[in-house]
């Protein structure tokens, strides 16, 4: 069966069914077509008194419609006649709806697809080539407010591991990596990362380039805890790592929020 046909036959099924009830005008059947139009206006006048976007935006207005065309048929003498015209015209509208749905489905399918294949375009191009990652670079550099950005004790992790900033793996970059002896490095790959601290066996952070001109900054505690402050008396508690290596921002478990991981 060709596509055109089917595309006809599905087009006027609403119309035929519509069409046998009113030849027919069977008293069982007019009997539950007027139960269904008894049910359809009860159901429209409890939606109409809820909240949800759902009923509000979806399911009213599809049931509005078929109840305001359901008092325009009131006029019509033969039962028969009215109660098919009804079942055509709620079959079309549902026919409609769905196909609306269907529609913004799809289309919002292939927008999400369409900004993840972007998004993967745009991290290839940049992890590829060196010009255009330090154009990006310069430009979140010019752009970045110098209050906001990272402090040393912001991108902790252990030992030999990379840092990542992000809520999860779509938006997550790269800042910098912990290598073995402990040496913290800020940047996205070997040749523009640059030391900005370090972290001892203990735990204690260190900002700075070097032994000459380093200062203690915070610490990370056996549980995974990073407390900030140069001693026990004015540091405070910043965030923690889990033992999944995510990293968590705040001061206890009710206001924390993951804000990067640490990985090999």
């Amino acid at each position: 069966m060709k596509q055109e046909t089917l595309n006809l036959i599905l087009l006027l099924t609403p119309l035929a069914i519509g069409g046998i009830i009113a030849a027919m005008n069977s008293e069982s059947v007019n009997n539950t077509t007027e139960k269904a139009e008894a049910w359809t206006r009860k159901t429209q006048n409890y939606t109409s008194q809820k909240d949800g976007w759902f009923s509000r935006y979806l399911v009213n207005p599809v049931l509005w419609m078929i109840v305001k065309f359901s008092d325009w048929t009131d006029s019509f003498t033969h039962r028969g006649l009215k109660n098919g015209t009804r079942v055509a015209a709620t079959l079309y509208l549902i026919a409609a709806v769905s196909y609306l749905l269907i529609a913004l489905f799809l289309f919002m399918v292939a927008l999400a697809i369409g900004a993840l294949v972007l998004y993967i375009v745009f991290k290839v191009l940049i992890n590829s080539n060196e010009n255009v990652r330090s154009g990006y670079e310069t430009g979140k550099s010019v752009f970045q407010n110098t209050s906001q950005r990272q402090d040393v004790a912001d991108m902790v992790g252990i030992r030999g591991q990379k840092i990542y900033s992000g809520t999860n793996w779509f938006n997550e970059e790269l800042q910098g990596r912990v290598d073995e002896d402990g040496n913290l490095y800020s940047g996205t790959n070997w040749f523009s990362e640059e030391k900005i601290g370090r972290i001892d066996e203990e735990g204690t952070i260190y900002k700075g380039t070097n032994f000459l001109n380093e200062e203690k900054v915070g610490r990370i505690d056996v549980d995974g805890n990073i407390h900030k402050g140069t001693n026990w008396f004015n540091e405070e508690k910043t965030g923690r790592i889990d033992e999944d290596g995510n990293i968590h921002r705040g001061t206890n478990w009710f206001n924390e929020e993951k804000a990067g991981r640490i990985s090999n």
